[in-house]
Order: structure tokens, then C-alpha cells, then sequence
């Protein structure tokens, strides 16, 4: 009966992050159902350090970065892909995602769905593609990510930017801020050829005016 009020209490919670942070990202999920893509890397590790384990822990993280609409070196596109393994013959998780900015707090951008692990097998992967919509301001984000138990909600391993450097300071933004494009500025210079121009148009009405007024007289 506990258990099954713990596995309650997990998916509630988890059912609640996601509600949460509907409204700042879209995230695509795929797993070992699916098909890797092969892509260029921007950022990869084999997951040596690892800030716990348990019983499960990462075998490798990749991270790719896309969507830089106004070119200033910040993107609006995440996409993680890691592979876990387990000394158990099989263990059910779900994966918690989170970014930390430079000044303020870790924010879960995404909380997944429910799978399983098979020892070391290189089949039991998971991705994720997740579009920033609002809310992430320009900045070098630092991730993280979490594997729980999905019958207990304990926590079974975690990795982030503390313990492998290509997980921290990661250049995004949302879509919001990428997609805006400042009016282009008109500027109107005077060359030299310009002034000479206006001088001697300035002169001319100056010698035509003493003109008049001399024979005015």
C-alpha cells in the first residue's frame, strides 16, 4: 500500500512540474523505441563524474544546440541525450531535467516519462528536443539531470555542469528573445564632397545678399 501511494505521490509530482513549465518550453521525448539521429555534436561527454549514484548511473550525455535566429551566439533549441545504466538485471526511472542561470534559481524545464534500464545495454537510451519559448533570458546556463526511481521517487543518480564541464555553460535563450530582430538604423553622413557642397551654396547666397543690398542703397 505504500508503495503505491509513493508511486501516486511521484507521478502527481511530476505530472505537476510539467503542467508548470508547459507555458515556457515544448519538449519532444524519444527513447529506446525510437531511432538515434546522427547530428553534428556541439557539446558531448562520456559521464565520468557524477556528482551520486547509486545503483544506476550515466554511461554518456550528449548535448546539441540549434536556433540562433539573430546571431548573437545564444540558442533557443536544446536537445540531451544520454544512455544509463544498472547493476540491477532491470530498473523503471523517469528523468528530471533542469537549468541554473548565472543569477538565480534551478528551474525543471522538463520531467519525462517512465522507462526502463537493462544493465549496461546501449538500447536503453533517452533523448529529448526542447524548444525555450519564454521566460530563459540571454545566459550560460548550467544543466542538470536526474534519474528517480518510478516506483519509489527516490533519487538514484545525478549529473550536471558541477561534475563535467560540457554540461555547464551552455549559451541559451528563449524563443522570444531570439527571434527579435532591432529596426535597422538609417545613418545619414556627410562626406567631405557634402560639406564643400553646402559651404560654397552658403557663400553664394551670402555674396548674393550684400549684392542686393548694395544696390539697394
Amino acid at each position: 500500500m505504500k508503495n503505491i501511494y509513493l508511486a501516486l505521490l511521484s507521478f502527481a509530482l511530476l505530472l505537476m512540474v510539467q503542467t508548470a513549465n508547459a507555458n515556457n518550453s515544448v519538449t519532444t521525448e524519444r527513447h529506446n523505441s525510437a531511432k538515434k539521429i546522427s547530428r553534428t555534436v556541439a557539446k558531448q561527454t562520456e559521464a565520468a563524474n557524477q556528482a551520486y549514484q547509486s545503483h544506476v548511473w550515466f554511461h554518456s550525455i550528449d548535448i546539441f544546440l540549434s536556433g540562433d535566429i539573430n546571431a548573437n551566439g545564444y540558442y533557443h533549441r536544446l536537445e540531451v541525450e544520454f544512455d544509463a545504466d544498472t547493476s540491477q538485471p532491470y530498473q523503471q526511472v523517469f528523468a528530471e531535467f533542469t537549468l541554473l542561470p548565472t543569477y538565480g534559481g534551478e528551474r525543471v524545464f522538463y520531467t519525462s516519462s517512465v522507462f526502463e534500464l537493462y544493465r549496461d545495454s546501449p538500447d536503453d537510451w533517452l533523448a529529448i528536443d526542447t524548444v525555450l519559448e519564454n521566460q530563459f533570458n540571454p545566459d550560460d546556463y548550467l544543466l542538470t539531470v536526474r534519474l528517480f526511481d518510478a516506483s519509489t521517487g527516490y533519487l538514484l543518480t545525478e549529473i550536471s555542469g558541477f561534475d563535467n564541464a560540457n554540461l555547464d555553460y551552455i549559451p541559451l535563450e528563449d524563443y522570444n528573445h531570439d527571434s527579435y530582430l532591432p529596426p535597422p538604423t538609417v545613418e545619414v553622413s556627410a562626406g567631405t564632397t557634402g560639406i564643400s557642397v553646402l559651404l560654397a551654396l552658403c557663400l553664394v547666397l551670402i555674396n548674393r545678399s550684400r549684392q542686393t543690398a548694395s544696390g539697394a542703397k
